[in-house]
């Protein structure tokens, strides 16, 4: 990146900074683009708009925009803010196979792990501060009065600090600074673990919510991440694919097959957890548990879980991604759409039934024998506003940066993570990336 007094020079286009020069720029490049793409660049910014719009309705208000209320006071917005955490620690743990361990199939993730992960907590910061509705009292809150025996409060921590850390790497990445790329990897990577960790702390610490309360939760957070970030790059690299985007031979070779394998670990160990729950659940003492697991299972919650989260959510991505027929590009980018639409589901369904069954009075609500919960239409085009700016954002980080993977530096050697069999492996992931 090069700057002079009138313009600045990016990955070899010179980008003009007066602003007559800019806006005939910009027209100019607009005409340059296929049709196709100036629809799609259209298409998010009239969401980006309408999701604006929105985020000014809820802002003065508050909660009396949304459907939340005394005895259901976690709503949507919290998932999406969930969502977004969790995918950007999933994102840096696929990563970190290859920048940190140094697993050469998994090298071709680098980059763009990188910019997704810096949008997506971006997006997720966003959004918590609209639910906050005075996001400044959480600022000076945590940095004035720190409360270290409060799970919240580190988890602010972490993810503040996640997202200096994920800066630093991009920043490094892209001038040219390999030592200090060695360690924000490697940092980034422990902070991958250890934000989503605290975030599922403060759903876990929660006894007064016995479907949250546990240790399990935490761990359940940390698969659901894993799962949301490969998903996510499942959907970059299919498009990397389909669009013969910069990399294109690596993508093909390396990272598809890379990415079908961790969408396949993930799946699996992501159905187990939730078996776990559901079992624990049902066969659970503690007051509130098992009437919450029911309505999850044969109650209000029933179909958006069997149908959305279990058969379209776990069930049909596993089946794309083990079936032969369907271990192609376009079956894998099927399984990831599938698969990250099922985290937001099950993110969604876990916020509703640790509330839909209520233990006790608040505010003189009495809720029987199940709270209910509507999400307005503020709050669904405000996270559709947040997905449509992390797309726009990356769209131009595709389009106008150098994404082609150079040789990744690991902090740490791992000889023995790399050898002749994994080269082996990876001729054959080739030979079925190119079916």
């Amino acid at each position: 990146m090069q700057a002079t007094a009138r313009s600045l020079t990016l990955n070899g286009h010179v980008l003009p900074i007066t602003p007559r020069a800019a806006g005939t720029a910009l027209v100019r490049e607009v005409r340059s683009m296929p049709t196709g793409l100036r629809l799609w660049f259209a298409l998010l910014l009239a969401l980006m708009a309408v999701g604006a719009i929105a985020a000014l309705i809820a802002l003065p208000p508050g909660w009396e925009v949304t459907g939340t209320s005394a005895s259901f006071e976690w709503g949507l917005l919290i998932v999406g803010y969930v969502f977004f955490a969790v995918m950007t620690s999933g994102l840096c743990l696929a990563s970190s196979l290859g920048t940190v361990f140094g697993i050469d199939r998994f090298r071709p993730l680098e980059k763009r792990h990188a910019i997704l992960a810096v949008l997506s907590l971006t997006t997720a910061f966003g959004v918590i501060a609209l639910e906050l509705h005075y996001p400044v009292r959480m600022v000076f809150g945590a940095v004035l009065v720190p409360a270290p025996s409060s799970p919240m409060w580190w988890m602010g921590v972490f993810y503040g600090t996640y997202l200096v850390v994920l800066m630093v790497e991009v920043w490094s990445m892209f001038t040219d600074h390999p030592r200090i790329h060695q360690w924000s990897c490697t940092v980034a990577s422990c902070v991958a673990i250890a934000a989503p960790a605290t975030l599922g702390a403060v759903f876990g610490v929660l006894a007064a919510k016995p479907f949250w309360s546990g240790p399990f939760t935490v761990i359940t957070m940390v698969a659901s991440a894993y799962l949301a970030g490969t998903s996510l790059l499942g959907i970059v690299f299919y498009a990397v694919h389909r669009f013969e985007l910069q990399d294109l031979a690596r993508a093909r070779r390396f990272g598809i097959p890379s990415i079908r394998l961790l969408v396949s670990i993930a799946l699996v160990l992501v159905s187990v957890l939730l078996a776990r729950q559901v079992v624990v659940g049902l066969d659970g003492t503690t007051y509130g548990l098992r009437e919450a697991t029911e309505a999850l299972v044969a109650g209000p919650l029933a179909v958006p879980f069997w149908v959305g989260r279990v058969a379209l959510g776990l069930v049909v991505p596993m089946a794309l991604v083990a079936l032969p027929v369907t271990r192609t590009p376009g079956g894998l980018f099927a399984a990831s759409v599938l698969a990250l639409a099922g985290v937001f589901l099950d993110r969604t369904l876990f916020v509703m039934a640790g509330q839909i069954s209520p233990i006790s009075t608040m505010a003189g609500t009495v809720s029987y024998p199940y709270a209910s919960y509507v999400p307005t239409l503020v709050e669904g085009t405000i996270l559709i506003g947040a997905a449509a700016f992390l797309a726009f954002i990356y769209t131009l980080a595709e389009r106008y940066l150098d994404l082609e993977e150079a040789d990744v530096h690991t902090f740490f050697p791992w000889p023995w993570l790399r050898g002749a069999g994994d080269a082996r492996g990876d001729q054959g992931d080739a030979a079925e990336a190119g079916a």
